[in-house]
Formats: C-alpha cells, structure tokens, sequence
C-alpha cells in the first residue's frame, strides 16, 4: 500500500490582508477626485469697477477719467475694470490697445511733465502706436480728471541726529576768540658775520705806531 502524501496547508488569509491596503489606497484617491470635481470654480475678481456716468465721462474705482479718443469702438468698459491695476493711477493717461482680442494698458504723463521721460509723454503717443501696436488697431485713450495722482511714498531716509548738547559744545567752543601769535624775526645772516670780532689777527696800523725802547746793561 502506498501511503498518501498530504499536501501542506496553504491559508488565503495572508492574501487578503495584503491585497486591502491596495484597494483602501484606490478609494482614497477616488474619493478625492470625486471631491475635487464638485468644488466650484472661482471666478477671477477684477482689478477696479468700471463706471459709465455719460459718453465722455468714466470712473474706474473712485477716479474720474474723460474719454479723449475711441478708435474704432476700442472702449470696453469691463475688460478694462479686468486688465486696470493701481500703478496705472500714477498717470495722467491710459491708453488701451487691441491684439488678438486682449486688451492692453499703457500710463503716459502729461506732456509737460519735464520730470519724465519723453516716450512716457502723451505726445509720443504717435510713435508708440505705431512701433508696439498692430497697424490699423483699435484704441482708446483715457484723461484723469478732478483729482490729483496718487504718487508713491518714498522711502525715508534714516538720519543720525546728533545730541542737542555736543552741538551747542561746538558752537561754544568756535566763538572763543583766536589770539594773534607773534611772528618770529628771522635775523639775516651777513649780519650776525660782520659783528662778529675777528679772532687771530693784528692791527698793523696799531702796530706799527708803537716804539720800544732797548735798556742797555751797565757794567
């Protein structure tokens, strides 16, 4: 008789628990698309809201403008509150630009602004258009009226401010009166030479003036 050979017990438990961190993992992800896909889309805020008080007359924000020029029916009054920002207000115009139906801002001073730069004055707007914008294109041109620009602050300077007392010292110490020093006399040489006695030599005058007398010795 031949004895049975028994196979090994082989369990599905360990499979199972292998195979639920996969599938717990997949949920997850699902479940977060799922939530991603339900969110609403913002909408994008605009820069400034854009009023019409007449045909010649605009506020963006609290600013008041005059339209100057309309070329070819440029003006849009919303895309203009989208594309408008709050380095423009510095300007005494805006001028817009069409391209491939984007709307395009330009500040530009006033003409007699002699602080900026020419191609920053309104009266090279000739030229601008004609060397950044498509030929023929539409535009307008805005004016800000009754109001003053609103400049940047610039920034401060920090200053070393001396002490009240160590500047009165000063001023105390400059109004002490500068005595006059003597000068000092500066003798001139041949001078001093010519006064000086001449030491070794004889006067032959004095010399030969005198007479000596030779005593004989008596025997």
């Amino acid at each position: 008789m031949t004895d049975k050979v028994k196979k090994p017990y082989k369990s599905n438990k360990s499979t199972k628990h292998k195979e639920e961190p996969a599938a717990t993992l997949t949920e997850e992800i699902t479940a977060v698309l799922e939530e991603i896909k339900e969110e609403p889309v913002k909408e994008k805020k605009k820069g400034e809201i854009v009023t019409i008080v007449d045909d010649t007359h605009v506020t963006i924000g609290e600013r008041q403008y005059l339209l100057v020029k309309n070329h070819r029916e440029a003006f849009d009054a919303e895309r203009l509150g989208e594309r408008f920002s709050d380095v423009l207000s510095r300007y005494d115009y805006i001028v817009g630009d069409w391209g491939y139906d984007q709307l395009r801002l330009k500040g530009f001073f006033n003409e007699s602004n002699r602080k900026a730069s020419p191609e920053q004055r309104i009266d090279t707007l000739e030229d601008y258009l004609y060397e950044y914008c498509n030929f023929g294109c539409a535009y307008f041109v805005i004016e800000r009226v009754g109001g003053k620009r609103e400049k940047p602050q610039p920034r401060r300077k920090k200053t070393n401010k001396k002490p009240v007392n160590q500047t009165q010292a000063h001023t105390e110490e400059k109004r002490v009166p500068v005595t006059n020093k003597p000068k000092p006399v500066i003798k001139n040489r041949k001078e001093n030479e010519t006064k000086k006695p001449v030491i070794g030599k004889k006067d032959n005058g004095a010399s030969q003036g005198r007479s000596f007398t030779i005593r004989q010795r008596e025997e």
